[in-house]
């Protein structure tokens, strides 16, 4: 599929506001409501859009947000999908990415404050199937720059 300057706009706004109406988005991109809604159908098709959500603020409840750097004990795939089935289960870990360099994971936590933190993350360094040779966490002090969006014309310019 390619993506023109109307399905580049539609992920802008989208990306900014999934709540907005498909009469106003379609107002902004400057087509009519059926074009746009048929190419809103189509970028999900593709899964250029991959789901809408709401993204809660966690300043309005307590919690405590993490980041952990993982170092496994093997580099092999038997050790990395234990590791991921050892890291689904459990909740205060909301995203995990695989790193290159001296870690192989970054992982988030976000939990009701430092006391379950420290629980959960003893508890998995303790878990033999989680192979965890090596943590290293960081206490979020303050967002200084949130997550808004991806900037999207940037990332699919020819």
């Amino acid at each position: 599929m390619k993506v023109d300057r109307h399905n580049l706009k539609i992920l802008e706004v989208l990306q900014t506001n999934a709540r907005i109406s498909n009469l106003n988005l379609a107002d902004q991109i400057g087509l009519s409501e059926s074009a746009c809604l048929a190419r809103v159908k189509k970028l999900t098709t593709e899964k250029f859009i991959r789901e809408f959500q709401a993204e809660v603020n966690l300043d309005k409840v307590r919690h405590a947000e993490f980041y952990v750097n993982v170092a496994l004990k093997r580099q092999d795939a038997r050790t990395s999908e234990s590791f991921r089935r050892a890291i689904n289960k459990i909740e205060q870990i909301v995203s995990c990415v695989k790193m290159s360099g001296e870690f192989d994971y970054m992982l988030r936590f976000v939990c009701p404050d430092a006391g379950d933190f420290n629980r959960v993350s003893e508890q998995l360094l303790a878990d033999e199937d989680a192979a965890i040779t090596r943590m290293t966490s960081h206490l979020v002090i303050e967002k200084t720059k949130p997550f808004t969006g991806y900037p999207l014309e940037l990332l699919f310019q020819d």
